[in-house]
């Protein structure tokens, strides 16, 4: 029997935190969910852990008791604490972006909401949510905004935007949405596909691209997600991050699902990252980088001049 709203929770070694994430799903006021937590291979102990904090039934404490800690076969069990469903899926790990896969392939609900372990929500986050889906039947895809708590509130971080409706143009500098925030109707993987398994970070930002190319993205007010976690964008070597995003626009540019306008502005906004990379990789004395970067922002700089020739000076 399936449920409204699957959470998938994607873990790896972080056991206290993934307790605490849970904790927050199981306070949510709307009760029509279910949690799918997909282990990345966690070595810590993480699935004693939740077992034990949850109350699963023995016979998961069973199927640990014949495993030691640091070399647990792959395994998934269900069971229910405080009345919801809890599937646990623990595999070989193979990165974020294949346990959210394995979390969204073992889903049960019409829509799939996303929480990382290392953040947490109010008791009115889903409530607030699918309170929006009913006033607006129409909407694939919407996010809240997040904060940071803890120490990263010392960072005096700026207020994220919240762009709202068909939110491309803001997708491709950088994603307003943080994935602990977004809820999705899963028929929207099955036309736009799931995480991109071949990258090890800005999963996230590929497939918010691919999403608000094809869906309105809309804002929801009233809840927020707190982030414990830091964030990679602030390092002295935040720029090095654009190289993956390339890559996914580069994709979404090949992938024969733009519009021309759309096109053009993944082009533009290779060649601004483009331009970030070599003059980053120039700093660092890394020809070699710099020039593979400076011949793709040529390339993409020529694409550009042609389809603004092609395409209508409203739709720039």
């Amino acid at each position: 029997m399936g449920v409204r709203v699957s959470v998938v929770v994607s873990t790896f070694n972080k056991k206290e935190m993934v307790a605490d994430c849970i904790r927050s799903i199981l306070d949510q006021t709307f009760r029509d969910f279910e949690i799918v937590v997909s282990d990345d291979g966690s070595t810590d102990g993480t699935p004693y852990h939740v077992f034990r904090e949850f109350q699963a039934q023995p016979k998961a404490i069973e199927i640990l008791a014949r495993q030691s800690p640091g070399s647990i076969r792959p395994f998934s069990h269900i069971f229910t604490s405080q009345g919801i469903p809890i599937q646990y899926h623990y595999c070989q790990s193979r990165g974020l972006s294949t346990a959210r896969n394995r979390g969204i392939k073992a889903a049960r609900g019409e829509y799939i909401a996303f929480l990382e372990a290392e953040d947490l929500w109010d008791e009115r986050h889903l409530a607030t949510q699918m309170a929006f889906i009913e006033a607006n039947p129409a909407t694939r895809v919407c996010y809240v905004t997040h904060k940071y708590v803890g120490e990263d509130r010392k960072r005096r971080l700026p207020d994220p935007e919240t762009p709202d409706g068909w939110i491309f143009r803001a997708a491709l500098e950088r994603s307003p949405m943080c994935t602990s925030g977004v809820l999705v109707h899963r028929s929207c993987f099955a036309e736009c596909g799931t995480f991109d398994e071949n990258l090890p970070a800005c999963e996230d930002y590929d497939m918010w691209v691919r999403l608000s190319a094809h869906y309105q993205i809309r804002f929801v007010e009233g809840v927020t997600v707190a982030r414990r976690a830091m964030r990679r964008d602030g390092s002295p070597r935040a720029w090095s991050w654009d190289r993956f995003r390339v890559y996914a626009l580069e994709k979404a540019f090949q992938s024969g699902r733009l519009t021309i306008g759309q096109r053009l502005l993944v082009a533009e906004e290779i060649v601004r990252k483009c331009e970030r990379l070599v003059e980053g990789f120039r700093r660092q004395k890394s020809e070699e980088r710099s020039n593979f970067y400076e011949r793709k922002r040529r390339r993409f700089a020529q694409e550009v001049r042609k389809l603004r020739a092609s395409v209508p000076a409203a739709a720039h």
